[in-house]
């Protein structure tokens, strides 16, 4: 029975470790781009433990409560909409999420951005949403 567990374990670990997207690999690119746009991408290690799914929240959570970081998120968007037309989908998410949590009860708790960096977020929320390679591509041109 012990040779049968330690059989598949050996079985099962590696492939866990070589997983996409397992904990400790950041597998999104968008999310990557904007940590490291931002000047955060220190924390690409703390979102390879955040799913993907749940991601743009809690990097909109991180942009409302540093501005810097949120003046920073905006004129990243505003390069890439310069640039290439448009925004990335996580971006996009991200940008929805931040403008949800300002206006939600949550936003009287962290630091009021001016109100035109929410209206220059306001018009990045209606770019076109591109994929990263679309994205690259157009930048390239």
């Amino acid at each position: 029975m012990t040779a049968l567990l330690l059989a598949a374990s050996l079985l099962i670990g590696p492939a866990r470790a070589q997983a996409p997207g397992g904990p400790g690999v950041l597998s999104n690119l968008s999310c990557l781009d904007t940590l490291i746009a931002v000047g955060e991408g220190r924390l690409a290690g703390v979102f390879s433990f955040i799913s993907e799914k749940d991601s743009p929240t809690a990097f909109a959570d991180l942009a409302v409560h540093d501005p810097a970081v949120l003046k920073k998120f905006v004129a990243k968007l505003d390069g890439d909409v310069k640039t290439s037309r448009g925004v990335s989908q996580w971006d996009h998410d991200a940008l929805g999420a931040a403008q949800a949590i300002l206006a939600s009860p949550i936003g009287g708790t962290v630091p009021k951005p001016s109100a035109k960096l929410i209206a220059r977020m306001v018009e990045l929320s209606r770019a076109p949403i591109l994929t990263l390679e679309q994205l690259t591509s157009r930048s390239k041109k």
